[in-house]
């Protein structure tokens, strides 16, 4: 009743303070920041596990299950939800609005590592990250040219990533579609068993020749040298 009151009798104080509730409306309507990528966290870790070698059950009853028992039990768990492929695990994992997401993730990873020894040893180490909208790419640089995959993707690595790097301002950067140079070892299933071993000998023959050690240090006068073994293999020769 007093604001109308107010108005009634003094109707030109109150058209100037709607007129100046107007004026400062407008003006910090214009200057109100707009920001296209606004800085939020999202509570959304995942978990991506390597097993090579591995098919798509194996890796669901081998790593995944056990990934999603160990992070069950974490306060503030919403959905869960996870993909299993071969090679690849991938544990998804969506927490309430009001979690501190870096917590969280933290949390993932103390249980991850609690159960690291229960997972097969050929499983790479679990990486845990966290949804970051400002980690999307936002400029994509496309290369071509007439040259095999493998030498357009030393290129890219070696000399575009190189210089872009050096650009101020650039968080990281990722070849997508790349090709690096492998070697493929088939081998002789009848020759194998002629000699009673199985691919894993193999397998665990050649990772243990192809490693480059430390050999000790040598002292000279004032200074020292420091000595490695290089038994990498560089050609298919040494492999053979």
């Amino acid at each position: 009743m007093k604001l109308a009151d107010v108005s009634i009798k003094r109707p030109v104080f109150a058209t100037m303070m709607i007129a100046a509730l107007v004026v400062f409306g407008i003006i910090g309507y214009q200057r109100v920041g707009v920001d296209l990528f606004p800085e939020v966290d999202f509570p959304f870790v995942t978990v991506l596990a390597v097993y090579p070698g591995a098919d798509p059950e194996s890796i669901e009853t081998k790593v995944v299950t056990k990934l999603e028992d160990a992070v069950a039990g974490i306060s503030g768990v919403k959905t869960m939800f996870s993909n299993s492929m071969e090679n690849v695990g991938q544990v998804m994992i969506q927490f309430e609005l009001g979690v501190d997401v870096d917590q969280a993730a933290q949390e993932v990873r103390d249980k991850i590592s609690a159960i690291q020894r229960e997972l097969p040893s050929d499983v790479e180490p679990p990486q845990v990250s966290k949804f970051d909208i400002g980690a999307a790419p936002v400029l994509s640089v496309v290369l071509s040219g007439n040259m095999n995959p493998a030498d357009m993707t030393e290129l890219a690595d070696d000399v575009v990533k190189a210089r872009l790097q050096k650009v101020l301002g650039v968080g990281g950067i990722t070849i997508v579609g790349g090709r690096k140079r492998e070697v493929q070892v088939w081998v002789d299933s009848a020759k194998l068993d002629k000699h009673n071993m199985a691919v894993q000998d193999v397998y665990s023959t050649l990772g243990a020749q192809n490693l480059e050690v430390p050999g000790g240090r040598f002292p000279l006068g004032q200074d020292e040298l420091v000595i490695k073994t290089k038994g990498e293999v560089r050609s298919v020769k040494d492999i053979a």
